[in-house]
């Protein structure tokens, strides 16, 4: 049997961030269930420049952007200006591949499936190791983590597929740094469709929501006259939050610990955040002669006080966006359309939101009456549920 002073679950960028941190200071290793990192691949990619530089990790990119356009299938639209291409499609596996090439003397497992976890001991079928604390960065499907740290994040099943396409009309990015996202309740009725230029012709296209979402995946590349190449998705978490993130000596991060941005459901950069903030806890102890279990107590305090009212606040409204105001998602689009804003910050969305409502208040106004009547068909325990999120 062997042993560990730290065992991470999953080689994920959450997962490969904090081994690299955690092996400056400890022995660590981290289990991957699957044969090679980034394969299958899982999501979009997005994320901004700056925060990679407050990472301080420079991984490999295949595009950058400047403008998001959301429009619906009528071509009403809004375009946030970011005057700078501070967005980027990261290259996913490539992301990981840069993360385990920075180990140092963390020993990374693949092909191997923890089977379980509890009482100081980690077991999949080949190997049983024991270890002083241990991390969960399994992502979404949390089959560990329901079983230690429960709770019950709202999801939606998203598709995508890297295809070509020389389809032209207001759905399509008008150049090769914009995004285009795609509001209408006749395509997703509670989330959205995405296109993302990779290059030439070529397009990240997907579509995300809560059921039937293969069916619409298919009529959006019918719409773009798309092909379908080797769709990937899954999971993708967009409100919840766990009311702790450590038991015992277990500590959760990453999509598993609800660290993503509800808005979208990007989890990459949150994730590595989330290592970060635990990566610098544990550190910190070690170097003050304190005990693993001072380290992942604060840890687990720095996120009910900082992390987890954010995140319940943004899933709030998210679910308000989402679920509810899509019954008159077709009004509030053309109130707003044709509006041009300019934004500082990609992962600022409630001030996008904002700088938007300020170019044209009066019909804000209306939009938010719209808003206010869908509220009303809620039951009225939902409601306070939601504005008790906001407000926390």
């Amino acid at each position: 049997m062997g042993k560990s002073d730290a065992v991470i679950v999953g080689a994920g960028p959450s997962g490969l961030y904090l081994a690299r941190e955690l092996s400056k200071v400890m022995n660590v290793t981290i289990f991957e269930e699957d044969r090679m990192l980034g394969i299958p691949p899982h999501c979009t990619g997005l994320v901004n420049l700056n925060s990679l530089k407050v990472l301080g990790i420079s991984p490999p990119i295949i595009n950058t952007y400047r403008y998001v356009r959301i429009t619906d299938l009528s071509g009403n639209s809004v375009t946030f200006d970011f005057r700078e291409r501070t967005i980027a499609m990261l290259d996913r596996p490539g992301l990981e591949h840069y993360l385990a090439d920075e180990l140092g003397s963390a020993t990374l497992i693949l092909g191997e499936r923890v089977t379980e976890l509890g009482n100081g001991i980690v077991k999949t079928k080949l190997r049983q190791e024991t270890f002083d604390i241990a991390v969960i960065a399994e992502g979404a499907n949390m089959a560990l983590t329901r079983n230690i740290i429960p709770w019950r994040p709202t999801h939606v099943y998203g598709i995508q597929t890297d295809t070509k396409s020389f389809a032209v009309g207001d759905l399509m990015p008008r150049g090769d740094d914009e995004i285009v996202v795609i509001f209408d309740r006749k395509l997703s009725e509670h989330y959205f469709a995405w296109i993302v230029p990779r290059d030439f012709h070529e397009f990240r296209v997907g579509i995300a929501d809560d059921a039937n979402v293969w069916v619409k995946f298919t009529e959006l590349l019918k719409i773009i006259n798309a092909e379908q190449l080797k769709p990937f998705g899954g999971k993708i978490i967009i409100g919840g939050s766990p009311s702790h993130v450590v038991a015992g000596n277990v500590a959760i991060i990453g999509d598993a610990g609800g660290f993503v941005k509800p808005m979208t459901g990007g989890g990459i950069i949150m994730g590595m955040l989330s290592a970060k903030l635990l990566a610098e806890s544990i550190s910190n102890a070690v170097r003050e002669g304190l005990s693993i279990t001072d380290a992942l107590s604060l840890y687990d305090t720095l996120f009910r006080r900082y992390v987890r009212g954010k995140v319940k606040a943004l899933g709030s409204a998210s679910y308000i966006l989402h679920m509810m105001v899509n019954r008159s998602l077709g009004d509030i689009m053309q109130l707003m359309s044709k509006v041009n804003v300019v934004v500082d910050d990609y992962d600022n969305h409630i001030d996008a939101i904002m700088r938007a409502a300020s170019r044209r208040p009066w019909q804000f106004i209306k939009a938010l009456l719209a808003v206010i009547n869908e509220l009303s068909l809620i039951e009225p325990g939902k409601i306070n549920r939601l504005i008790r999120d906001m407000l926390e």
